[in-house]
């Protein structure tokens, strides 16, 4: 099992904000209060440079586990770094109205705060502060994975998904970061799908310039492809997507 190498430390966080430009000391003092009003903690240093709030514990589907804080950020030179342990899926209404951002897998990066909306930003955080405190659902399997998607999204999930596998019905369906995923070699999967309760998604966005315009209204962040609920599938786009993602 993976040791998890970031750990709350003694160091204080105002000598650690004594190291960063003044810009990102005045940023860092605002997220700082806004995550304490929302945790009712006090902020820790998480290894060197993350300022975390509260403490959870996760596990990866690759049994790496550790701890983290249930808020965190970092006020990083290039970026500030907001950390969202549960993903970026069920803030589909915030990000349209967030600003300025870029994002991966569970983290949001915002040049300086004055490119979003605070008060759309506290809304997420509050959401993610209370997810944080959730029993997880154990889940083991694809079949498992499938019996909890929303029931809305349940219909355009399965239209989903099976798009995927007449693409690439040699790939092995396999539970993989927690949602859906096909392996077509025995390294790892190369194509992923998801339900949540207004839209599904496909993951990760292929490296194609023939593709980027045509991607463009669906992509969220650098790595993921939404379908909202209510609207049809793309399905010519998405079997390019596919070939493009398995090649």
């Amino acid at each position: 099992m993976t040791e998890n190498k970031t750990k709350p430390t003694d160091v204080s966080v105002d000598e650690f904000l004594a190291t960063v430009s003044e810009q990102r000391r005045a940023e860092a003092k605002l997220l700082i209060d806004l995550m304490q009003k929302i945790s009712g903690e006090q902020p820790v240093m998480w290894g060197p440079s993350i300022i975390g709030f509260g403490l959870q514990h996760y596990k990866y589907d690759s049994g790496h586990e550790g701890s983290m804080g249930k808020l965190g950020f970092s006020p990083r030179k290039a970026a500030i770094t907001i950390y969202f342990a549960e993903g970026f899926d069920r803030y589909s209404e915030e990000l349209e109205r967030l600003g300025k951002y870029m994002q991966s897998v569970s983290c949001l990066y915002i040049k300086k705060l004055a490119d979003i909306d605070i008060a759309v930003l506290h809304t997420m955080l509050q959401k993610s502060y209370a997810v944080s405190g959730e029993p997880k659902k154990a889940i083991a399997t694809v079949d498992d994975y499938v019996a909890n998607v929303p029931h809305a999204s349940r219909p355009l999930f399965d239209e989903l998904r099976a798009l995927v596998r007449e693409q690439i019905p040699q790939a092995e369906e396999v539970l993989s970061y927690g949602i859906v995923g096909y392996k077509t070699d025995e390294k790892r999967a190369r194509v992923f799908v998801s339900g949540w309760k207004d839209h599904v998604a496909l993951y990760p966005v292929p490296h194609d310039e023939a593709l980027r315009a045509a991607l463009a209204p669906y992509q969220k962040g650098k790595g993921t492809l939404w379908f909202m609920l209510g609207k049809p599938l793309p399905k010519q786009l998405i079997v390019r997507v596919v070939a493009a993602l398995v090649r």
